[in-house]
């Protein structure tokens, strides 16, 4: 298939997509599952609430709504704080180093929240879920960066509004059948195969950025783009202090 073709832009726009799909999957679980998160099997201990009632359910983790926000709060700094220099990093190093770290980082924080939840009523349950939502906002807004590098690159003039409107449209969606199904995936198989199935999405996120990294390096060499890349990659290392003051 050749770069210039419709259909190899397409191609990888489709799998650009999908980079973004386990994430914004991913994003909002806690938020679905909270009550799963937070219920308790015996309700004689009052320490956990929920809408001020205790909530009894089997296989729940009894976290407390302070551990729950925690959660959300240590993805929104940790995405704030990292994805500047996240752009920064792409611009130095290239796109493709980039979707590979950043998608990994997405999978290996998901697994790792993931495996807290099946240490339940243990010391590590917790931190090791904390951890895991630590890397993953590590991971989560500097891959929607370089991911708007890549469909910039290969969407120009009319397609580029066409190619954004998609992928955005893709993230939506894995946010929707999140809140669709996952209560009643996790109804029916339980709290920890419903955590787990973000980690999947999450690898086929990973899968998705091998193989637009593939595509963008044979389709940049066919285009006679890379020495080009290599420049202007090499101007941004040598920036003088100056230019980044005055911009």
């Amino acid at each position: 298939m050749k770069a210039t073709d419709c259909t190899y832009r397409f191609v990888l726009l489709f799998f650009a997509c999908l980079l973004t799909f386990g994430m914004y999957f991913s994003f909002d679980l806690p938020g679905v599952l909270q009550h799963r998160l937070e219920g308790i099997t015996n309700c004689t201990d009052n320490s956990t609430r929920y809408n001020e009632t205790c909530v009894r359910c089997e296989g729940c983790l009894g976290m407390s709504s302070r551990q729950f926000n925690i959660l959300y709060a240590i993805y929104a700094w940790t995405n704030a704080v990292v994805v500047i220099g996240a752009g920064v990093l792409v611009d130095r190093l290239g796109n493709r180093v980039g979707l590979l770290l950043f998608s990994f980082l997405c999978l290996l924080g998901t697994s790792l929240f993931a495996i807290g939840t099946m240490l339940k009523d243990t010391s590590a349950m917790f931190p090791l879920m904390l951890t895991g939502r630590l890397i993953f906002g590590s991971g989560g807004g500097a891959l929607t960066v370089v991911q708007s590098t890549v469909t910039a690159y290969w969407f120009k003039n009319k397609e580029l509004a066409f190619s954004f409107a998609c992928k955005t449209a893709m993230s939506r969606v894995a946010s929707v059948l999140n809140f669709f199904f996952t209560e009643s995936f996790a109804s029916h198989f339980g709290l920890i195969l419903a955590v787990w199935n973000g980690a999947i999405l999450c690898g086929v996120a990973f899968i998705s950025a091998i193989i637009v990294s593939i595509m963008d390096i044979n389709g940049v060499k066919q285009l006679g783009d890379h020495q080009a890349l290599q420049t202007e990659s090499k101007k941004f290392l040598v920036c003088t202090p100056e230019i980044w003051l005055q911009s």
